[in-house]
């Protein structure tokens, strides 16, 4: 009987432990959205213009993202550099290119804010 008492006492523990670590889990996914989403809507615009040009080609070079904003491919540049300084865009090298793309979670949202603006 007190082994049984024991392992009853154990599984309770652990059945807090796992709901406690449910919340948080549930409390860090809630931050970390709602940090993305203040970020997004902080944007200045002519950096969410690039980003959401960005959007639209997928991935690519500053040449590509200045064909569909109408601006210059170093101000395009110098606009997906800052936004990869700050975490909104990935790159890559392929030989002397510099190709772009929008961070997953970054992309949908900007997807998403397009749609309501239409």
């Amino acid at each position: 009987m007190p082994l049984e008492e024991t392992l009853h006492r154990i599984e309770v523990k652990l059945e807090r432990i796992e709901a406690e670590i449910n919340k948080m889990r549930h409390q860090l996914l809630e931050r970390s959205t709602t940090m993305d989403e203040k970020k997004l809507i902080s944007l200045p615009d002519h950096l969410r213009k690039t980003a959401i040009g960005l959007v639209k080609v997928g991935q690519g070079t500053a040449s590509d993202v200045c064909r569909h904003t109408s601006r210059a491919r170093a101000v395009e540049s110098s606009y997906l550099n800052q936004l990869e300084r700050e975490g909104y865009v990935k790159s890559f090298r392929k030989g002397r290119q510099k190709v772009f793309h929008l961070d997953a979670h970054l992309k949908d949202e900007l997807s998403a804010k397009q749609q309501n603006t239409k």
